[in-house]
Formats: C-alpha cells, structure tokens, sequence
C-alpha cells in the first residue's frame, strides 16, 4: 500500500484558461511599452530558466522577460513598477487558473484514508503561486515546485521524497504527461496517468495505470498492473 501519493499540479489538479493568460500577459507588457508579440517570444525564450528560479523572485522574472524584448533591450524598469507588475501577472493567474471539480474532494477523501499527499510541479513563480490562492496548500502535506526547489522533474520527485521521508516504492506519482510518469517509473515511483478530457492516447512506451477521475484514487488502484499497450 503506497504511503503517500505525489500529485502534479497542471493537468492534474488545476486547468489553466491559456487565452485567459495570454491576454493578461499582453496588458502587462503594454505597460512598459513591449509589444504581445515581443512579449510572448520573451516569455518563452526565459521559459527555462524561470521554471527553475534562475532569476530569482517574480519582479526578477519579469525584468529577464523584458529585458529581452527588442523594444526594452538594456532599458531597465524601476523596481517599484517591477512590483506592481508582478502583483497583476499573480493576479493574473489567479483569474486564469481553476480547479477540476473532483480536484478536492479527492484530496480530501485520500487524505482521510491516512496517505500523505504532495504537490510537485514543474511550475514558474506566478503558475505555482495559484497553489495558495485556490486553497491547495492546506489540502496537502506538502508543496515541491520546481522555481523554489531550483530543479525539475524527475530530480524534483527526489526532493519531494526526501521531504516526506518516504522511499520511491511507498509512493505514487499521479500526473497527466506519460513522460513524467515514465521518469518517476525509472525512479522506482508507482505510477497513474489522469486522463483528462481531450488528451492524446499515450505512446507506445512505459505502460502506466489510467484514470478518469481523481476520486478513483485508491490502494487498489495503485496495486492493479497496469494495462499493457496493444
């Protein structure tokens, strides 16, 4: 029987409205005179490093961010601004960010039955941070993100283990990406995928255990060998 169950965060438990954030992102850099566009590929091109804290806080992210765009290259922005463009990017992702309905009741459910239970993410400072603002933080034992932790998964399910205290076959990882799946596998970690509406078929590879539903969480679950790939 697993001790404890690691959940990931998008795809998992949350679903992001990414027009929503696009378009929030967009008013943010029209602030400081940098174009969607511009803005968008800047984004993107510090993806990486902000996935893993590079810069350091959210105002630093976004100095990084515009930093790169052609229209505010070495032109630096005032702190005070930096802050107030933080607070709408959090602000921001609070509004675009929601819980899948069975999200807690099935936290509340498996942690009722005496399991652990752990957020790790892959995850920027202003994605993780919808973690307190939808109520998650006190529905779990714990929180591993890869922007404080300062690394990604599958190195991340390693810390989040040691946090627990917890050995790889005592725990389950239950994400929606087979990729992710397959690293925890690797590491000795049970494994559910969470088939979430309009996702893909998994490739053929590592074969993992399926759900539908977060509720469908059970030692039962975890015990079942996972359907083979035809």
């Amino acid at each position: 029987m697993p001790a404890a169950f690691l959940l990931d965060l998008y795809g998992t438990l949350v679903e992001p409205d990414w027009q929503a954030l696009i378009e929030g992102r967009a008013a943010i850099a029209q602030r400081v005179g940098v174009a969607a566009a511009a803005a968008r590929g800047a984004w993107d091109t510090t993806h990486s490093a902000r996935m893993v804290g590079a810069y350091g806080s959210l105002a630093d992210d976004l100095a990084a961010v515009f930093s790169r765009a052609p229209e505010r290259r070495l032109a630096a922005i005032p702190p005070a601004l930096l802050s107030e463009l933080a607070e709408e990017e959090l602000e921001n992702w609070s509004r675009g960010v929601r819980l899948f309905p069975d999200a807690m009741p099935a936290l509340s459910l498996i942690r009722s039955s005496g399991f652990r239970l752990a957020i790790v993410t892959n995850a920027s400072a202003e994605a993780a941070s919808v973690v307190e603002v939808l109520g998650l933080r006190s529905a779990v034992d714990a929180v591993f993100a890869s922007c404080a932790s300062r690394v990604l998964k599958p190195d991340l399910l390693a810390v989040a283990l040691r946090g627990l205290g917890v050995q790889p076959a005592d725990a389950t990882l239950v994400d929606d990406e087979p990729a992710q799946l397959d690293g925890a596998a690797r590491l000795g970690i049970n494994t559910i995928r969470i088939r979430r509406p309009g996702t893909e078929e998994s490739a053929a590879g590592r074969p993992h255990r399926e759900i539908t539903d977060l509720r469908q969480l059970t030692p039962s679950a975890v015990r079942e060998e996972p359907a083979r790939p035809r």
